[in-house]
C-alpha cells in the first residue's frame, strides 16, 4: 500500500537524487470577450556535458489553448539564463521552431509541444530556462501577449547520452495489460491521494472525465510505476512528477471539471505523456 506521506517522500527523493532545484512557473494569458484565446504553457530543462567545453541545454515547452478560438500568431522566445550574484545574466539565446498554432479546446492528443535544443560553453551559478510565449489575438491587447514560463536547474551536469536506463510503458500497459505486476511499493488497491479511488479506478476512469485531473493522473501514475521499476528519470521529468504530487495531494476531480479547465495539468501530462511513450530526449526508450 502506498500512502500520502510516502508518496510525497519519494518524490522529494527524486528531486533530491536528481541534484535539482527547480521552480516552474507558468503565467496564464486570459483572454475574455470576442476573441476568448488563453493560453497556459510548462517548461523543462535537461542539462548534459558534450564535451568539458559545451553543454547542451534541451527540453520541452508544452502549450495549451484553454480559449474557444485558435491562437494567431504564436512566437516563443526563448533564453539561458545564470546568476552567479544576485542578477540574472543572458546566457544563450534559444531556437524554438514554432510550427503550428495552438487549436481551441486543445486535447492531450492534440496538445502542442515544442522541442528546444542548444549547444552553448558551461554556465557557472544557478542556471534556468525562460520562455515567453505570444499571441497576436489576445483579446483586449494590440501588442503580442501570453504566458511566460521559467524553469530553474541546479546540480550536477553529467555527460549526455543517447537515452537513459531502463524503458518505459504507456498507461495502457499498467493498467489494462493482463497479468502485469506492478512493482514495490505501489498497488492497484491503494487510495489514490483525494480521488475517492483506488488507483486502478483511476486508470479505469476515461479520460475525458474532469480532462484536468484524469489525464494527469493517468500519466502520473505510469511514469511512477515506470520510475519505480528502474527507468530512468530525466531532470525535466523529475521535476514534473514532483509538481504532479504537489498538485495531486491538494485537489480533487472536481477542480477540473470545468470545461477546459487545469490547463496547466495538461500540460504536465503532455511531458509525462512523452516520458512514458519513450520519446523525451535523454529519457528511456519505449520498451517492446
Amino acid at each position: 500500500m502506498v500512502n500520502k506521506n510516502s508518496r510525497s517522500h519519494q518524490f522529494r527523493l527524486v528531486a533530491t537524487m536528481l541534484s535539482l532545484v527547480f521552480a516552474a512557473h507558468a503565467g496564464t494569458a486570459h483572454a475574455q470577450g470576442k476573441n476568448g484565446t488563453t493560453l497556459a504553457a510548462y517548461k523543462t530543462l535537461d542539462i548534459c556535458e558534450v564535451s568539458p567545453t559545451t553543454w547542451r541545454y534541451s527540453g520541452y515547452i508544452a502549450v495549451w489553448n484553454e480559449g474557444a478560438i485558435a491562437t494567431k500568431g504564436l512566437a516563443i522566445a526563448d533564453k539561458i539564463q545564470n546568476k552567479t550574484g544576485t542578477t540574472w545574466v543572458l546566457g544563450l539565446n534559444v531556437p524554438v521552431p514554432v510550427y503550428s498554432e495552438i487549436p481551441a479546446g486543445t486535447t492531450l492528443d492534440t496538445a502542442t509541444i515544442f522541442p528546444y535544443s542548444v549547444d552553448g560553453g558551461p554556465l557557472a551559478g544557478t542556471v534556468r530556462n525562460v520562455a515567453s510565449v505570444t499571441i497576436t489575438n489576445h483579446s483586449g491587447s494590440t501588442v503580442p501577449k501570453g504566458p511566460e514560463t521559467k524553469f530553474t536547474y541546479t546540480g550536477t551536469v553529467k555527460p549526455c547520452a543517447q537515452t537513459g536506463g531502463g524503458c518505459a510503458y504507456t498507461q495502457g500497459y499498467w493498467g489494462s495489460k493482463p497479468g502485469v505486476v506492478w512493482p514495490s511499493p505501489y498497488s492497484r488497491g491503494a487510495s489514490f491521494y483525494l480521488s475517492g479511488q483506488t488507483w486502478q479506478q483511476v486508470l479505469d476512469t476515461a479520460g475525458n472525465t474532469a480532462p484536468g485531473y484524469y489525464q494527469l493522473a493517468h500519466q502520473f501514475i505510469a511514469a511512477t510505476l515506470n520510475v519505480a521499476k528502474g527507468a530512468s528519470v530525466p531532470a525535466g521529468v523529475g521535476a514534473t512528477l514532483a509538481l504532479a504530487d504537489e498538485w495531486l495531494n491538494n485537489n480533487v476531480p472536481a477542480n477540473c471539471s470545468a470545461k477546459n479547465s487545469c490547463g496547466q495539468q495538461r500540460d504536465w501530462a503532455k511531458i509525462l505523456d512523452q516520458y512514458n511513450n519513450g520519446q523525451y530526449a535523454g529519457g528511456p526508450p519505449h520498451c517492446d
